[in-house]
């Protein structure tokens, strides 16, 4: 069994346009922004890390072959058919752990222990959550106390809760049926509301995601949530 971390970077960042590189590789803490995914799926665990993005975006093509990255390139119509494309050449029971390119987070640990809730403990999927308020752009979980998620809720108008998932751990069997999703938060709610056995990982309240531009003027003061 190999664990594989999934980094999709196949989007058009049109809520930051117009930019002169693409948004995997626009400099946050003295390095492009996807290398902190890089850096906390390595410190994870990850064998490999597979990036998949669009054959035109020349500067993540480049970029992630210079950190040693294996690319996937094609045109995925949604984020859930990127890491089921990222998955497509994997065994059933490879460890898979699912990051974003562009998203600031920690602690640096995150997905080590969502593994060892999974290789480990032996639960099916563990989920990294993470505290943060700004939940109405968010996959919110509704967590039970004994840690097992009930269901996750896509972009609430009511939040169930304060938490909301941001990395994801478990074999690539378990995943089938995610391009059948746009979203991979919809697709891990069936998961759960059909008795599988999702559990939450509480991790911290430093989450930033970089994908509008205030959130990108603050990511040069976020240096401590990358992990």
């Amino acid at each position: 069994m190999r664990i594989v971390g999934i980094v999709p970077a196949a989007g058009y960042a049109t809520r930051l346009q117009p930019l002169d590189c693409s948004k995997e590789v626009l400099p946050v803490g003295g390095r492009p922004v996807m290398d902190h995914a890089v850096e906390r799926l390595r410190a994870g665990g990850a064998d490999e890390v597979v990036l998949v993005t669009r054959p035109e975006k020349d500067d993540v093509v480049a970029h992630a072959r210079e950190l040693g990255l294996s690319v996937v390139l094609g045109h995925p119509p949604d984020v859930a058919h990127s890491f089921a494309l990222g998955m497509a050449a994997l065994a059933p029971d490879d460890l898979v752990l699912l990051d974003w390119p562009d998203i600031l987070w920690g602690p640096p640990d995150g997905h080590a222990r969502t593994v060892a809730a999974v290789r480990d403990e032996g639960h099916e999927v563990a989920l990294g959550l993470f505290r943060t308020p700004d939940l109405t752009r968010s996959d919110v979980v509704e967590l039970a106390p004994d840690g097992r998620i009930l269901g996750i809720q896509v972009k609430p108008a009511e939040p169930p809760s304060e938490w909301i998932w941001g990395c994801a751990c478990a074999r690539v069997e378990t995943f089938a049926g995610l391009a059948g999703q746009e979203w991979p938060g919809r697709f891990l709610d069936g998961l759960c509301r059909a008795g599988r056995d999702v559990v939450g990982i509480p991790l911290s309240s430093d989450w930033l995601d970089i994908g509008t531009p205030e959130s990108l003027a603050r990511a040069t003061g976020a240096d401590a949530t990358s992990g």
